[in-house]
């Protein structure tokens, strides 16, 4: 009985640990990325089975840049002047994305990161999934 409980509370304790994606797979945050789902921390989910609007992270040495782009039917994009500078921030409990621009600042940590997602989650819990886009720009 114990033992149940003990490993009840170990499972516990873990599962309650933040999650941090992996350092070394950060040059897969470089691209596009189309935002797929949001949830907050109640577990509220809002779907975008269908965005126009891209996010593009170009990061190098832990610095770079976020900047939104619409995507227009015939392979280019449309652009604007404004991005966020992005700085990269790891410790041994996560990876940190400061964003800061003209309008203001704000953090996300990256909790997952593949080849096909992305993971942010807010300082408000709110939890932004997204999912790469191969596009070739013309």
């Amino acid at each position: 009985m114990k033992k149940s409980i003990l490993l009840f509370l170990l499972t516990v304790v873990l599962a309650s640990c933040s999650q941090k994606a992996d350092p070394s797979k950060l040059p897969l945050i470089n691209g596009y990325w189309q935002i797929s789902k949001v949830t907050d921390e109640d577990g509220n989910k809002k779907e975008y089975p269908i965005n126009e609007v891209y996010d593009y992270f170009d990061i190098k040495n832990n610095s770079g840049f976020h900047k939104k782009v619409q995507w227009q039917p015939d392979g280019t994009f449309l652009v604007n002047d404004l991005q966020e500078e992005v700085k990269v921030m790891v410790t041994a409990d996560e990876i940190r994305l400061d964003f800061s621009s003209t309008y203001g600042k704000h953090s996300e940590n990256l909790t997952s990161l593949s080849a096909d997602e992305m993971v942010l989650v807010s300082k408000d819990q709110l939890r932004f999934v997204y999912k790469k886009v191969d596009v070739k720009p013309k």
